[in-house]
């Protein structure tokens, strides 16, 4: 009877919590140390805007994260209204998280025209973005590590320097999600990830926001997602970050004084979201690389 009340508690946090497929090891969620909560901009099989832009959707949830995506005199009040400026302002097409937060900040698309339209990317067909540049540089704020066996490493430092994290996952092609924390053993050893997913509950008009756990497991220098939608091949093959909007500046050390609402590379996958293959690109952008870097606990 006692252990059937142990049962019963510990599926009632699960719940209550909206964790789905959680695990019972030490957990680490970023927003504990810096505030604020996680974040799930979701796709709807009611719009026809959405289909490819799982990077969109990662990308507004760490927008809301951070406070980027609230700059003073506009109107947005979560990630789902971020999300929806996305879709008004992008084509429904693959791109990467970096583009989108660029543009965000400077109301330009590193990825428009030329080759890029030929390869299929998102394309700006509206005008917008460019809220914060001047007179803050995004390149000042972003972070990206490409490494494979570096991914868990860097999901730890970034979550632990307040970064917002999102993750391009590669399998039969890419995807995006957004990371808010992860799991580990009392020997350090990483078990598994605490992510939001905007696939999540795709069929449904109204999909509730969810945070779900994936265990993890390191084969070949790679970090394999367990049964992520039935599949345990699909591997985190990027780390893109984007520091708070109340942090510091990492290059001049001042602190951005915000007023809005609340608190050569090499090759990058288009992420698509829908099991498509991916593309190359290369970009020129100032990486801070986490080689030899001590993960903290």
């Amino acid at each position: 009877m006692r252990l059937k009340l142990i049962i019963f508690s510990l599926a009632l946090f699960i719940s209550v919590s909206g964790i789905s497929g959680s695990a019972f090891g030490l957990s680490y969620y970023g927003y504990d140390d810096w505030g604020g909560t996680w974040h799930d901009a979701e796709k709807s099989p009611t719009n026809s805007e959405d289909d490819l832009m799982c990077w969109a959707a990662a990308a507004s949830n760490v927008l809301a994260s951070t406070g980027w995506g609230f700059p003073a005199g506009e109107s947005f009040s979560n990630e789902d209204d971020i999300f929806g400026y996305f879709q008004d302002h992008w084509t429904d097409q693959g791109s990467v998280m970096e583009f989108g937060w660029d543009w965000w900040f400077d109301g330009t698309n590193e990825s428009q025209g030329g080759d890029w339209v030929e390869n299929g990317w998102s394309q700006v067909d509206v005008a917008g973005g460019g809220f914060w540049d001047p007179p803050y540089n995004f390149e000042n704020y972003y972070y990206r590590t490409w490494q494979d066996d570096l991914a868990m490493s860097a999901i730890d430092t970034y979550l632990h320097d307040g970064y917002g994290v999102t993750l391009g996952v590669y399998g039969s092609g890419g995807h995006a999600v957004t990371c808010w924390g992860y799991e580990y053993d009392d020997e350090g050893n990483y078990l598994g990830i605490y992510i939001t997913d905007s696939d999540d509950n795709k069929t449904s008009d109204n999909p509730p926001d969810m945070l779900r756990y994936y265990a993890v497991l390191e084969t070949g220098d790679q970090w394999f997602l367990q049964n992520f939608y039935g599949f345990s091949d699909w591997y985190i093959g990027e780390v893109q970050a984007l520091d708070g909007a109340y942090a510091s500046d990492w290059y001049t050390g001042e602190t951005v004084p915000l007023t809005g609402g609340p608190v050569p590379e090499p090759a990058t996958m288009l992420l698509l979201g829908s099991g498509l293959i991916g593309l190359g690109w290369f970009g020129r952008r100032k990486v801070r690389r986490l080689e030899g870097e001590k993960i903290r606990r």
